[in-house]
């Protein structure tokens, strides 16, 4: 075993975790993606200089990186100590002549749940990953991966749901009606896990992107949907429908021409006259889908009308609509003004709660926006935070008290230099530390999207 300083054992455990995680969330092209891999092979190739051999792996339940045990994990340590357990893997070597592509591969390899045990030795090898070896624990068996995975079900269900929301648009823009079959295991998966803790995905329905906003936007506002619809009360059956709504509430936009919705300045009445239609072309599409319910078709007709029901589309204006539009339109506002649009900036999360109430009594329900802003906390997931130490931080997950001691991930030091990695901090537990301000994003060049994964 060798000795190494235990800034570098650290550094190494939580690179190699933030790669994880990245590869879970986004598609390997991501820049968040080949960031992270470039710092973790950047740092892997520094110690293999050193070293011969670097080993992380886990002994007697503990995560430990040669010389040190982490008998005090943070999150991120925990993650990768149970994505290596839940594979059966006892410790990983990197060795002299390990390159950046084989180390991204690996880990590739590692976030597949499919590969357990043996499965993930035969498939190192057969990726001629020679500079990688991986030792098994007990017999290395193969079976089911257990309950502890379900750590990485977020990030993963997350990636899929991407997945299948774009590929259920791009075949309603070839004139096909799609199965419901994917979106709906992909639901209801969310919905089973929103149950156990509504803060879960939260942090994950804030990522944005810019350039496929369609298909990021119809995710978030369908984990938006759910995370208050139990707040409000609904039961778990409920939360799976009202999650295909959210999900297809926009998929009419696949029939609004692209010069209209990418569009910088503001729609003639013509385009917007046009841009209108897309809810009764949407619940249109969506009451074909086979599998589908009338429920979901409604919700989708209606989540433009408004809670004082003077929205479009008027001819709809005298039907009537349950619940579900009411909480798909307070999900779909927040999300749209949270998000960098072409034609506007968008608010932080705190002032986009400010924005909620000013619309509440007209078009949105006033007791749904207060459960989603009770839901949301005093600084929602999201927001960019100065703390009294002069840190930044990204708030990570909400307050459960709903005070203003949430969860941040730290990603500056009092100086203003960047951490490579963030840290956390629990703010319930740190009683001496605060926030004092909220930070624009835009003003520091700091990606949150990266942080909140």
């Amino acid at each position: 075993m060798i000795k190494l300083a235990q800034p570098q054992a650290q550094r190494l455990v939580l690179l190699l975790a933030g790669a994880v995680r990245s590869v879970l969330l986004y598609p390997g092209s991501h820049p968040a993606v080949v960031q992270q891999f470039a710092h973790l092979g950047s740092h892997v190739t520094e110690l293999l200089r050193a070293y011969p051999e670097v080993r992380i792996g886990i002994i007697d339940g503990v995560l430990f990186c040669e010389n040190h045990l982490f008998f005090t994990p943070t999150a991120a340590e925990e993650e990768l100590a149970a994505l290596l357990t839940n594979r059966h893997v006892e410790a990983v070597a990197f060795r002299a002549g390990l390159t950046p592509l084989e180390l991204e591969r690996f880990v590739e390899l590692l976030t597949r749940r499919e590969l357990l045990g043996e499965q993930l030795v035969a498939e190192v090898k057969r990726a001629g990953i020679a500079a990688i070896s991986v030792e098994l624990c007990g017999s290395g068996a193969t079976e089911d991966h257990s309950q502890g995975d379900d750590e990485y079900d977020p990030g993963t269900t997350y990636r899929e749901a991407l997945d299948v929301v774009t590929g259920l648009f791009s075949e309603v823009e070839k004139g096909r009606i799609p199965s419901s079959d994917k979106l709906r295991g992909v639901v209801d998966r969310m919905a089973t896990m929103i149950m156990q803790d509504r803060a879960t995905l939260l942090g994950l329905a804030m990522i944005k992107d810019y350039d496929n906003y369609t298909f990021y936007h119809s995710v978030n506002v369908g984990i938006l949907s759910m995370s208050l619809g139990a707040a409000a009360g609904l039961q778990r059956d409920e939360l799976g429908e009202l999650g295909m709504a959210g999900f297809l509430h926009d998929v009419g936009k696949t029939r609004v021409e692209i010069t209209i919705l990418n569009k910088p300045g503001r729609l003639s009445s013509d385009e917007y006259e046009r841009m209108k239609r897309h809810s009764e072309e949407g619940a249109r599409i969506v009451g074909e889908m086979p599998g589908v319910g009338e429920r979901i078709a409604r919700a989708v007709l209606g989540h433009h009308i408004r809670f004082d029901r003077a929205g479009y589309p008027e001819s709809a204006r005298a039907l009537a609509f349950d619940r579900f539009c009411d909480i798909i339109a307070v999900a779909d506002c927040y999300d749209a003004i949270t998000t960098l649009r072409v034609y506007k900036s968008p608010l932080n999360p705190k002032d986009a709660l400010l924005k909620l109430r000013s619309l509440a009594g007209s078009h949105l329900d006033s007791g749904l926006v207060q459960a989603f802003t009770e839901m949301m906390g005093r600084y929602p997931v999201g927001t960019l935070v100065r703390l009294d130490t002069n840190e930044v931080a990204v708030v990570f997950r909400p307050d459960p008290n709903g005070g203003e001691r949430p969860v941040v991930k730290v990603v500056a030091d009092p100086a203003g230099r960047l951490l490579d990695p963030a840290h956390m901090k629990n703010l319930a537990r740190e009683t001496g530390t605060r926030i004092v301000s909220v930070v624009d994003p835009l003003m520091t060049a700091i990606d949150v999207n990266r942080y909140l994964g």
